[in-house]
């Protein structure tokens, strides 16, 4: 098995790729739209979507012909499509064992065939996929496949410029106006859903005395390695973030102020374990100040003051703590 191939069965490293794009941030926008749209043109086909696979889910960044937003990634044509680096086909579902029997296809909106090719990143990773449905069996030609694939790679590049501009330059995790945007839409989501989210606050611990013992290359590394420690302790649709020198923060959709503890303290303890920058062996602590997010809020000020607030209630009773709003 050649290096790009191996990295279709290693899903820990799809996860990671998806979350190093910060893909997931990205709503319907209009750019996405108009790829979907015109795709649509010029296959002359109903449905046309751009998907993100992610741990459990099918996340639907834009779409013609089809009013879904998710779906379980058992259900999805997309989770095949991902498993293989050349465009799916599927002429006609009622004849191919792997969807004939698929909700989708057996139910509204009566899938009958399918076209789709994978986003796979620059270091071979399938993120999702740009494909088009019809409610009747048909025929695509070599030409049609090619087109698919080249939509495919117009979308990659598309995301990974968005990434470029959301990311911060050192850790690679979201930048602070990423996740500013990211805790609006967060807040716009719950006031529809009436559902719960949290906002964490992290700072490193007595950093300054990292930098001063060991240089700010080897401050510049400490911070690498630990946002890779917050990161590897988050699911795929948190949202992680330097805000900026040592402070970090974490928004946790769907996770009640309770469930946020629990996740900060294992995070806590797992930095304190950790030992940074190779062979200096460095070891740092981390605060954390946590807010419940209030969908009453119309911007996310007053929700990351409440969450500053508990973080610098951590450090006055004595860091290396967790402490709730």
């Amino acid at each position: 098995m050649n290096m790009q191939h191996h990295k279709l069965e290693n899903e820990a490293g799809r996860i990671h790729a998806l979350k190093y794009l910060n893909a997931q941030t990205f709503t319907s926008e209009a750019s996405f739209d108009h790829i979907t749209a015109l795709l649509k043109l010029i296959l002359g086909m109903e449905m046309v979507t751009v998907s993100l696979i992610t741990e459990d889910k099918q996340v639907l960044k834009a779409r013609q012909g089809l009013d879904l937003k998710e779906t379980s990634r058992a259900t999805a044509f997309c989770d095949i499509t991902i498993r293989k680096y050349e465009p799916l086909i599927i002429e006609d579902t009622h004849l191919d064992a792997r969807v004939r029997d698929n909700p989708y296809v057996t139910g509204a909106p009566f899938l009958r065939c399918y076209i789709g090719s994978p986003l796979t990143t620059t270091d071979g990773y399938n993120l999702g996929t740009i494909c088009a449905f019809d409610s009747e069996p048909r025929r695509f030609t070599t030409q049609e496949a090619q087109i698919v694939t080249k939509f495919a790679e117009l979308v990659m590049n598309q995301l990974e410029l968005r990434s470029e501009a959301n990311l911060d330059f050192l850790t690679r995790l979201s930048n602070r106006r990423s996740f500013e945007a990211g805790l609006d839409r967060e807040l716009l989501r719950l006031r529809r859903t009436k559902g719960v989210g949290t906002v964490a606050f992290l700072d490193i611990d007595h950093f300054k005395h990292v930098n001063d013992t060991h240089g700010h290359p080897g401050g510049d590394r400490v911070l690498r390695e630990f946002a890779n420690v917050v990161a590897d302790e988050c699911r795929g649709n948190d949202l992680v973030a330097r805000l900026g020198g040592e402070e970090f923060a974490v928004l946790l959709p769907d996770t009640d102020i309770e469930a946020a503890h629990v996740w900060a303290d294992r995070m806590r303890r797992q930095v304190a374990d950790a030992r940074f920058d190779g062979a200096n062996a460095v070891k740092v602590t981390v605060s954390v100040g946590l807010a419940a997010l209030d969908p009453t809020q119309t911007v996310g000020d007053a929700i990351t003051k409440l969450a500053d607030n508990a973080l610098y209630s951590a450090k006055r009773q004595g860091r290396n703590c967790v402490v709730a709003a």
